[in-house]
């Protein structure tokens, strides 16, 4: 059971649905409680708009990756064993598990940045909070530093830059198989993408703190 939970593509629904289902109940438990008043549900809007727009970071990030190495899916990610021996693996097949990758990889990187965010976003004496508007505009912005690092990530992997990461890459290298440049490049991408990510996710907090204290000098 645990197994199939943690590793199956309805494991996954099911665990995505669980969570979605309780922000739900303590939402509505909240409006119940506190009427206009309550701020409860707008927080988990907010995780859960950045949850979404993870996911969607990552199947799209995958599609492209999955399209430049499909040995980096079929062999680093195991595919092989979902997609059988056949080699290359049957494309359309192989889109629909990378897409899956993307949304296990991201969904929780999404709900962490949320919350980075609600807490630089957290009352405070003297500090106006901002707006959940103005908190998912920023979004964007982590996408955008997330898919910049992920593009230089590539680029590097794609000239060999990224070889002494790992010490299976200078084997690959060598005897040139897996198409290793490309190979490095999906993988720079993957690893660019979780850097800029959180890099973005820093950035917007300290904005957040930035535009908090600057309208409590206008306030004064």
């Amino acid at each position: 059971m645990f197994d199939w939970l943690i590793h199956t593509d309805r494991g996954l629904l099911l665990r995505i649905a669980v969570g979605v289902t309780v922000l739900a109940i303590l939402a509505i438990s909240d409006l119940n409680r506190a009427g206009k008043a309550a701020t409860r549900w707008r927080e988990y809007v907010i995780l859960l708009a950045c949850t979404a727009a993870a996911m969607v970071y990552g199947v799209v990030n995958d599609q492209i990756t999955s399209s430049i190495s499909w040995e980096y899916f079929y062999y680093a990610k195991e595919l092989d064993k979902v997609l059988g021996p056949i080699v290359p693996p049957d494309a359309v097949a192989l889109h629909l598990q990378a897409a899956r990758i993307g949304i296990e990889a991201t969904w929780s990187a999404g709900l962490i940045f949320g919350v980075v965010l609600l807490y630089a976003n957290n009352p405070r004496p003297g500090l106006p909070r901002l707006k959940s508007g103005e908190l998912l505009l920023l979004l964007p912005v982590i996408g955008l530093f997330a898919a910049v690092f992920g593009a230089i990530g590539g680029y590097l992997g794609f000239n060999g830059s990224l070889v002494q990461l790992q010490s299976e890459f200078a084997g690959m290298v060598e005897g040139n198989y897996w198409h290793p440049y490309r190979f490095m490049c999906a993988w720079g991408v993957h690893l660019g993408g979780y850097a800029g990510g959180a890099i973005g996710t820093i950035v917007s907090a300290a904005r957040v703190m930035q535009v908090r204290s600057l309208r409590r000098e206008e306030s004064i």
